[in-house]
């Protein structure tokens, strides 16, 4: 499968600081949005406004965003690098080169953390110069990553190993791997960190796994193709979009069953949810949209035209 068909979904809201050099971010939350083939990084007023669109290099992939709540990491799978922009002044700030085909992202105040699809490791690199600092070796094909609050460890999605890889990043050495469903694409920690949620594309499901006992709990059926997820804030609902079906499984998270499927736009991807919890929004990769989801209803209540191709995606808010 081709690099540029896939994509990281590991999703996350956070909040971006106001009043800080250049401009002041609106008071309310804004959609960051990566479209692959426009080539663009857009943001979008929760709201209705005018979109302002970034130019940031051929075919960006994922998207994550450090602890500051202002430095935004690219990844370019195919061009093997990393674009680094300014989520306030909305300027690209660095582009520095990484080898193989990075992939999913994620940050801490000192080091970016880089699935590489191809080479089948996570990269450690300085945020400050994109110099690498270590690597660790994975399962085959890893996508999404995600780091427990502590920054102590990270999760990758392995695709082609149909597992998830434990990755202590004091040493960058892999301390286990956790066996799931078909094809683990994307991924999202509950708030207490107790359970990591996992989209399995390929066996249609949602693999709940166990941190403390390391064991997988129980998988959920969901829709065809599940390529992205996302938790609430409190943890009582998981969001999964169902790439093949056009639609977005809500999944409760006591009891861990689909309790609604909603209908969104062509081939869904990304999912991020509002700093509430109350919204989600869904990247529609073929139709070139963005479907706002209130979660309470599982209604979506207003859909929104983006640059092509987007298929990953943030909420930020001041």
């Amino acid at each position: 499968m081709s690099i540029s068909r896939l994509r990281i979904a590991g999703v996350v809201a956070l909040a971006l600081a106001a009043g800080v050099a250049g401009r002041a971010l609106a008071a309310e939350p804004t959609i960051v949005v990566v479209s692959q083939k426009g080539a663009t990084l857009g943001f979008l007023p929760l709201s209705e406004g005018e979109p302002e669109r970034v130019a940031i290099g051929e075919s960006p992939a994922g998207v994550a965003v450090g602890p500051d709540g202002r430095t935004l990491y690219v990844t370019h799978p195919d061009r093997g690098r990393v674009t680094v922009l300014d989520a306030v002044t909305r300027r690209v700030a660095a582009s520095f080169p990484i080898k193989g085909s990075p992939f999913g992202a994620a940050a801490t105040d000192e080091s970016l953390y880089v699935t590489d699809w191809t080479g089948n490791v996570l990269h450690r690199l300085e945020v400050a110069t994109g110099a690498s600092v270590g690597q660790a070796s994975v399962g085959r094909s890893p996508a999404a990553v995600i780091l427990d609050k502590a920054g102590r460890r990270a999760f990758v999605a392995a695709r082609e190993a149909d597992a998830i890889s434990i990755v202590d990043l004091r040493t960058m050495t892999e301390t286990g791997q956790i066996k799931v469903g078909r094809a683990p694409f994307a991924l999202a920690l509950s708030p207490d960190e107790r359970r990591l949620y996992v989209a399995n594309v390929q066996s249609n499901d949602l693999s709940v796994v166990d941190l403390e006992s390391g064991q997988e709990l129980k998988r959920v059926p969901v829709g065809k193709m599940p390529y992205g997820v996302a938790v609430t804030p409190d943890g009582a609902k998981i969001v999964v979009t169902n790439q093949h079906d056009g639609t977005v499984s809500i999944v409760d998270g006591g009891s861990l069953t689909e309790t609604a499927k909603v209908k969104v736009g062509d081939y869904p991807e990304g999912v991020a949810l509002t700093p509430d919890g109350r919204q989600a929004v869904v990247a529609n990769w073929f139709d070139d949209t963005l479907s706002l989801i209130d979660l309470a209803s599982g209604e979506v209540t207003d859909t929104r035209e983006t640059a092509e191709g987007p298929r990953n995606l943030l909420v930020v808010a001041p």
